[in-house]
């Protein structure tokens, strides 16, 4: 099986008519099906309203299964002015399964070798206008790091709650430092990423674990920030390379989790 076309809700229903236990879904497709308001099968013989039941070819369920339960999901999604371009890659050791998307259009899956993930990630990456460039990721440049102060976050929060744009509310701020000022009101391209981990056998982890990572394009440079709990975290400027050297940095800690989480007995196994 080389390459399917399917829906997301569509490509849930076969896994679980093919006897996949919905827990077993990783939990980034789990979200997008509520999110969707095509709630998880709650048990292996029913699907989501409206999908097909059947699991299809064995090959078709190998390839879906593979996707929909990864145990380490890389989500990469560049957003422009022609709307959202999606690739979400299924790591492992040496073969990866990828699905590719635009917008709410239906998913191509796909089986791929490991060393072909780079040349889908530069595709995305050309389309977010980050240049080729040596692998760098940037780390303890906290003091180069801007933030909004408490005034200005409730500003802008206030302003949002209004309906006011994102632009218009950050642009509307007073005394902003201008690298700040171009970072927050950006218009460029926008490249978000993230790695999530799931183990539901609890083999290496006892829940899921989340990194992610967003970079916009301003006028002045590029900008990164990170996911926090705070309501609008610090934004940092950045080289071109500091994509590819983070992007480097967690594929290979999926990879490597993925393996560890196929081959390490489960805690309950342990004696």
């Amino acid at each position: 099986m080389s390459q399917l076309q399917v829906t997301l809700e569509e490509a849930a229903a076969r896994a679980v008519a093919g006897g996949v236990p919905p827990e077993d879904l990783h939990p980034v497709y789990r979200a997008l099906l509520d999110r969707r308001g095509e709630h998880a099968p709650a048990s292996p013989g029913t699907a989501p309203s409206g999908a097909t039941a059947g699991p299809g070819s064995p090959e078709e369920l190998a390839l879906i299964t593979a996707q929909l339960t990864a145990r380490a999901l890389l989500v990469l999604a560049v957003t422009d002015r022609e709307g959202t371009h999606r690739l979400r890659a299924s790591l492992a050791p040496q073969r990866v399964t990828l699905e590719q998307s635009h917008g709410a259009g239906t998913a191509l899956l796909e089986h791929a070798e490991l060393e072909a993930l780079p040349a889908r990630i530069t595709a995305l990456l050309d389309r977010a206008g980050i240049a080729p460039s040596v692998p760098r990721q940037e780390v303890g440049r906290e003091a180069e790091a801007l933030r909004l102060t408490d005034e200005q976050v409730a500003s802008a929060r206030e302003s949002l709650a209004r309906g006011a744009s994102p632009a218009a509310a950050f642009g509307a701020l007073g005394d902003l430092p201008s690298p700040l000022r171009d970072a927050l009101t950006a218009r460029g391209p926008r490249l978000a990423a993230s790695l999530t981990l799931h183990d539901p056998r609890h083999r290496a982890l006892a829940g899921p674990v989340s990194w992610s990572r967003l970079w916009v394009r301003g006028a002045r440079g590029l900008y990164r920030t990170d996911a926090s709990d705070a309501p609008l975290g610090p934004v940092l400027p950045v080289d071109d390379g500091d994509v590819t050297g983070s992007l480097l940095a967690v594929i290979e800690e999926g990879v490597r989790f993925a393996a560890a989480a196929t081959t390490a007995p489960s805690t309950g196994d342990r004696r």
